[in-house]
């Protein structure tokens, strides 16, 4: 009856707060990020005085329609945080924010990655490529600490090492956004069940006034 609609009305709206209140307390926590967002050209050219001529600039020329971009954002924001690309600045170019910079540095696909080390353009890729954006850093960080074949094992070991980390952060993430679409779908049902709770309280207010008013015709 009535009772025992209010009461799963009622569970299902502690449930619904409880969902949005881990959820918003997930969200409230700020994400600590070396990734520096380009806004203008002047905070473009800033980075680069920054990190000066002796230091390594990765960056990342992207688009927000683009999916490819997006799809390398936790990469990204890994390898940013790894302590051992600490010395190596990270910046992010929105080419149709910054058509400018985009043109000047010849960019012709999405999302596209320039190791700068001052005026020098060290490397360059394209393409949603993680394993290759690894290998890329590897050989410049690598280079610079060791040569010959000892070298060349550590930049091997280093990438796979770097490449299952960058996996594992890519399944956290994609479990997380599975788990978001999950709880979405169960407040969608139990907004829904509300929405009929209503409308069948409604109809039966409509049917008891109907029958009160045609009792009261009768008498």
């Amino acid at each position: 009856g009535q009772s025992s609609t209010r009461a799963a009305l009622t569970t299902g709206a502690y449930h619904t707060m409880a969902v949005r209140r881990r959820a918003g307390s997930a969200r409230k926590m700020p994400a600590f990020s070396r990734i520096i967002n380009c806004h203008t050209e002047e905070e473009y050219a800033k980075v680069f005085r920054k990190a000066g001529d002796g230091g390594l600039v990765l960056v990342e020329f992207v688009a927000g329609w683009s999916t490819s971009s997006k799809s390398m954002a936790p990469y990204m924001t890994t390898l940013a945080k790894s302590p051992e690309y600490k010395k190596t600045t990270f910046a992010r170019v929105d080419m149709e924010a910054l058509p400018g910079v985009a043109q000047k540095c010849n960019v012709k696909a999405l999302p596209t990655y320039q190791l700068w080390k001052g005026t020098e353009k060290l490397d360059e890729m394209s393409g949603a490529m993680p394993a290759k954006l690894v290998a890329m850093l590897k050989t410049h960080h690598v280079a610079k600490k060791k040569s010959g074949p000892m070298g060349y094992v550590a930049l091997i070991g280093g990438v796979v090492l770097t490449i299952f980390a960058l996996l594992k952060v890519k399944d956290t993430i994609e479990e997380w956004e599975a788990e978001e679409e999950e709880r979405a779908a169960i407040a969608e049902a139990e907004e829904e069940a509300r929405r009929m709770a209503e409308e069948e309280a409604i109809r039966a207010r409509k049917e008891r006034m109907r029958r009160q008013a045609q009792q009261a015709k009768e008498r």
